[in-house]
């Protein structure tokens, strides 16, 4: 029996507007009303999560799982776990990445931190609307305290994606999770941040178990929570390895297809 519906954000709770049809709200509103939990896991950061989740209306003590697994904040600002990145690794992957001539977005303490606003920069933000600190050279930044951010996201250049992935994947996959999320963003996080090991934590800090779990998801960061979740399912539109991880394959997000899986799987 379901009592945690968990669900990403980008490509699969959110149409291609980013926004919340009112489909998924009234969907989501029905499953609150019958005593199911609902929340988020995404790779976004809390402060882009938290707008969708007042939208909502969830309540305050709820956890958001954000950063791909790598914190979980409740609605109310607590923070009740943290995996992040150490601060040699981090320092190594935005030296690297600089080297390469990247674009590097670097996340600490729930604030977006770049060397300086260029047009990459602008195309993250018509996607989060956040606001970013320009800070200059990111391994000076990260050295003023051995900062350990949440996250480190390579834009990668138009048309090149593949090979920034591969890049990345060669030097850090030993030491980092590297997936790419959407089209032009590479995301590394620690070992042991993504959304799996992160709503494993949560469901055992909320006594329940992952057989009682609907996750949603569309893309590569979905695919081990997909898998370990007692539902698995991916929207119409998820890449094939999240397609392949899942239970069941249910509409896109743009045919509101969360709410067709809490139909499905929760209110029928």
């Amino acid at each position: 029996m379901v009592k945690l519906i968990v669900s990403d954000l980008d490509d699969t709770l959110l149409n291609d507007e980013l926004a919340l049809s009112e489909e998924n709200i009234e969907a989501v509103a029905q499953a609150r009303e019958r005593g199911l939990i609902f929340t988020f896991a995404t790779g976004r950061m809390y402060a882009s999560a938290l707008p969708f989740a007042k939208q909502l209306n969830l309540p305050q003590e709820l956890p958001l799982i954000c950063y791909n697994g790598a914190l979980i904040q409740r609605v109310s600002g607590e923070t009740i776990y943290e995996a992040p990145l150490s601060f040699d690794l981090a320092l190594d992957m935005v030296r690297y990445c600089a080297s390469q001539g990247w674009t590097t977005n670097v996340y600490y303490k729930d604030e977006l931190y770049v060397s300086e606003v260029n047009a990459d920069v602008e195309y993250y933000l018509t996607i989060a609307d956040v606001p970013v600190h320009a800070v200059g050279d990111l391994a000076v930044f990260l050295q003023d305290g051995e900062k350990q951010p949440s996250k480190i996201l390579v834009v990668s250049p138009l048309g090149s994606h593949d090979e920034t992935l591969a890049m990345l994947k060669n030097r850090y996959s030993d030491s980092a999770y590297v997936l790419q999320s959407k089209n032009r963003f590479v995301e590394m996080t620690s070992l042991q941040a993504n959304k799996a090991i992160a709503l494993k934590w949560l469901t055992e800090k909320m006594g329940l178990k992952m057989e009682e779990v609907l996750a949603i998801g569309d893309s590569n960061n979905d695919v081990d929570m997909l898998r370990t979740a007692g539902i698995g399912v991916a929207v119409g539109n998820a890449v094939s390895d999240a397609k392949e991880a899942a239970d069941h394959i249910t509409t896109s997000n743009n045919e509101g297809g969360v709410a067709r899986a809490i139909r499905d799987f929760v209110l029928g």
